[in-house]
């Protein structure tokens, strides 16, 4: 139920959080489910643990609205539970330094610095990196942010980046395939995978499996689903590992 980043057992499957901020690519259900979960740990711990019990063994965390408290519970209740998270935009430094106090063990930079492509992401994944954790990059712009931080050699060792069948939030898919398939070097977990909720889990996660995909974060908001989706992708990327 885990890969290996830099030695350190990162989940194959985590619960993603953007449904419960009620991002923009869920369109008028973001705003039905901003106002169900964001600030109401009891609800994202029904999808939580849904998730955990088909083997998900983490959640992707923004720290925002109590995001936070649901996975404190969580870490707490399971020993084998693991956080990644990306940081708050708007207030990077600080959320790096409530993630690493949470025990997160891969920080991403969000994608409203990173796509910024300025010489602060430096910094604050040295920062990360300072404090013995995992650094990444989260991007909405995968292409040219991967390529600027490798001709960069910014201190990236994985990157979280929008993934799936129908090439949604990809930019160019052919491109962003060939890139990630060819870059064994760094590691690359997807997210967007269900392509905000448009595609069957079993066309996603196949479709997954044949990349060079190492780990996804799904978000989801149902019990049902949530174990439907966690399964369905556990089984695609434990075939990647064999």
């Amino acid at each position: 139920m885990f890969c290996k980043i830099n030695g350190v057992k990162i989940p194959l499957v985590s619960t993603g959080t953007s449904p419960f901020i009620g991002a923009g690519q869920f369109g008028y259900r973001g705003r039905k489910w901003r106002e169900r979960f964001l600030n109401n740990p009891e609800e994202m711990l029904k999808i939580l643990n849904a998730s955990y019990e088909a083997g998900a063994r983490g959640i992707e965390a923004v720290p925002v609205g109590k995001i936070m408290d649901a996975a404190k519970i969580m870490l707490e209740t399971h020993s084998d539970y693991v956080l990644t998270a990306s940081t708050a935009p708007g207030r990077h430094r600080n959320s790096i330094t409530e993630l690493v106090d949470c025990g997160a063990k891969l920080i991403f930079l969000h994608g409203m610095i990173s796509d910024n492509k300025t010489n602060r992401m430096e910094k604050l994944l040295e920062l990360i990196s300072s404090r013995g954790v995992i650094p990444g990059i989260a991007t909405h712009e995968p292409i040219p942010t991967i390529n600027f931080c490798i001709e960069k050699s910014l201190n990236v060792k994985a990157f979280l980046i929008p993934f799936n069948a129908k090439g949604r939030f990809m930019g160019n898919q052919k491109e962003l395939e060939n890139l990630v398939d060819s870059t064994k070097e760094y590691n690359f977990i997807g997210m967007k995978t269900l392509a905000a909720g448009s595609l069957k889990p079993e066309i996603a996660y196949s479709y997954i499996g044949k990349h060079n995909i190492c780990s996804v974060t799904i978000g989801m908001v149902e019990k049902n689903e949530a174990e439907v989706s966690t399964k369905i992708a556990l089984k695609a990327l434990n075939k990647i590992k064999k």
